[in-house]
């Protein structure tokens, strides 16, 4: 009787043995077909291989599949801008300032963020996640607008996180630092922001405005701290709670530079009083300053009091013992409080000349007045409280008969004395000075003007962009770290512009060549378009079966040189 047909397969083993005496083993499945009544393969696989000469069977590498190639990861991202500002924040300090004020999350969300501004030249933040798909940040997660809102308002709420970074910075600046203390105004359509109230504009859109108060390290180059107000705050009434910030920064020393904004006698009294340092403008139309204006004209007029780095200003000082009186608020030493006291502080008054601008000033003063003169003999009986103190001081009006024509003229007597001290300007400090050390000093606390005008039109400072006071906080303390970072790389690209054409002797022709086409691409472009420009290398990391490699983009000699002179290590 035949053997009954179950149709299942068999499993059984097929050695082959190839010339180099090796044997493949095989798995091999048949099946019997009823029909031909044959055995035939179902399927075949190779298990491995017993090498000559040994009894082992080993296991083969799988057979690739088409296309697969053994690639197991391949990314490409732009690094070129990125490993510059990464430099940045590591070489400043920046970066570390942050990790040890802020939780590792909510300091790699604000560094990312900060990068993000500098290196897309203040692009909104929608526009991040899409941006650091092809670009690294500290940050590896996505940013979307959840993430950053949420990180705004803790870190408006975080007051200790953020006095800490502030109180880090003041730490790098040394002994007797120069402080330059100003303000700018945001802004905003915003009902929500409880600050933004009408006041001094200085945008002069006529919109409701926050009052943005930052001290900026003039020799350092950066930043170190800021406050927000509300917009109708005046800025004199600024000085006193920056003073008491002055302590929580434990500054030895510090000098404090302003322009004639932040002048008045209270102030000056509360520097005196508390012994900080300032340098001031002052109005030149003040009593007690004409006066020593009218001291000091003729050793002005004299060729000695020519400033050494601008021959177009003359310049002398003057030491006045200036008395300040104040209403004691509490009782001490015999002295009942609400009682008045008078005291003296020693004051050195710089007064320098300028012919420019007593030329500029005279014919902007001949302007105004011949205009205002015009509007009254137009019928013009409306006039705002300053151009209505120049009609009654420097122009006559009269009538001739009952009812007659109006005429205008000129006081002539009170536009000659308004003139003597037209060219003029002066600064008062209560530390001793040269004069023209004081005009240079003064001079680099404009650098803080170009501060805010960076935040506004680089970082997307110029609107509030937030919803809420504590976000508005947030995001304005992440635009301030940004504004570290350019502070900083400026600083270091000028340094870089400083060393060409220095000890040229030792250098070779293609180096002094290369050095000169450096300079000229650099004098140039922006910071932006440099960032830009590096923007364009790119670094691709491939990892297959058989390793690990990486390349970046290929770059000239002279963007070579740029990175070197900066600092950076190219190899």
């Amino acid at each position: 009787m035949a053997k009954p047909i179950t149709g299942k397969t068999h499993v059984g083993e097929r050695r082959e043995k190839r010339p180099n005496g090796d044997i493949y083993v095989y798995e091999r499945v048949t099946a019997y077909d009823e029909k031909t009544r044959k055995t035939y393969t179902v399927s075949q696989k190779l298990k491995g291989k017993i090498k000559a000469g040994t009894q082992k069977i080993l296991p083969t590498r799988p057979k690739k599949h088409k296309g697969e190639g053994g690639l197991v990861d391949a990314t490409r991202r732009h690094t070129g801008l990125t490993d510059i500002l990464e430099w940045v924040g590591k070489v400043s300090g920046i970066d570390n300032d942050v990790c040890a004020s802020f939780s590792e999350g909510d300091a790699a969300k604000i560094l990312s963020i900060a990068r993000y501004w500098i290196g897309s030249g203040g692009n909104t933040l929608p526009r991040l996640e899409s941006w650091q798909v092809m670009h690294p940040l500290p940050y590896r997660e996505a940013i979307t607008e959840d993430v950053y809102g949420s990180l705004f308002k803790d870190i408006g709420r975080n007051e200790e996180g953020v006095q800490r970074y502030f109180s880090a910075r003041a730490a790098h600046l040394g002994k007797s630092p120069m402080l330059a203390f100003d303000s700018t105004t945001i802004s905003t359509y915003s009902e929500n922001q409880s600050e933004a109230r009408q006041g001094f504009n200085k945008d002069g859109d006529g919109l409701n405005t926050i009052k943005l108060l930052t001290l900026y390290s003039v020799k350092a180059g950066e930043p170190i701290a800021f406050s927000k107000q509300p917009g109708n705050i005046p800025d004199v009434i600024s000085i006193e709670n920056t003073l008491t910030q002055l302590k929580c920064l434990n500054l030895e020393k510090p000098l404090i530079v302003t322009d004639n904004g932040y002048y008045s006698q209270k102030n000056m009294m509360e520097f005196a009083l508390r012994n900080v340092k300032f340098l001031t403008l002052v109005d030149p139309n003040i009593i007690w300053v004409r006066e020593t204006i009218d001291t000091l004209r003729a050793t002005i007029a004299g060729m000695a009091s020519t400033c050494p780095f601008d021959p177009s200003i003359c310049g002398a000082t003057s030491l006045r013992m200036h008395q300040f009186s104040r209403t004691r608020q509490r009782s001490r030493n015999r002295k009942v409080a609400g009682e008045k006291e008078t005291f003296s502080r020693r004051l050195y008054v710089h007064v320098y000349y300028s012919p420019d601008n007593e030329a500029k000033k005279e014919l902007a003063f001949r302007k105004d007045l011949l205009e205002l003169k015009a509007q009254i003999q137009g019928g013009e009986t409306e006039f705002t409280p300053s151009a209505q103190k120049k009609i009654d001081k420097y122009l006559t009006c009269s009538k001739k008969g009952r009812g007659g024509q109006l005429k205008v003229g000129f006081n002539d007597k009170a536009i000659t004395e308004a003139k003597r001290y037209f060219g003029y300007f002066a600064l008062v400090s209560n530390q001793t000075m040269d004069t023209f050390t004081a005009l240079e000093n003064y001079r680099l606390r404009e650098k803080i003007e170009e501060l805010f005008a960076v935040q506004k039109g680089r970082l997307d400072g110029a609107r509030p962009r937030t919803w809420y006071p504590d976000n508005l906080r947030g995001r304005q303390f992440t635009q301030f770290i940004s504004l570290g970072y350019h502070c900083f790389l400026m600083k270091k690209i000028k340094e870089v512009q400083a060393k060409f054409g220095k000890n040229e002797s030792g250098k070779t022709k293609s180096l002094i060549k290369l050095e000169k086409k450096l300079g000229n691409w650099l004098a140039q472009r922006s910071l932006a378009q440099i960032l830009d420009w590096f923007d364009c290398i790119e670094t691709t990391k491939v990892q297959t079966a058989m390793g690990s490699y990486r390349w970046s983009t290929e770059s000239v000699a002279r963007d070579r040189l740029f990175l070197k002179y900066l600092g950076m290590d190219t190899e």
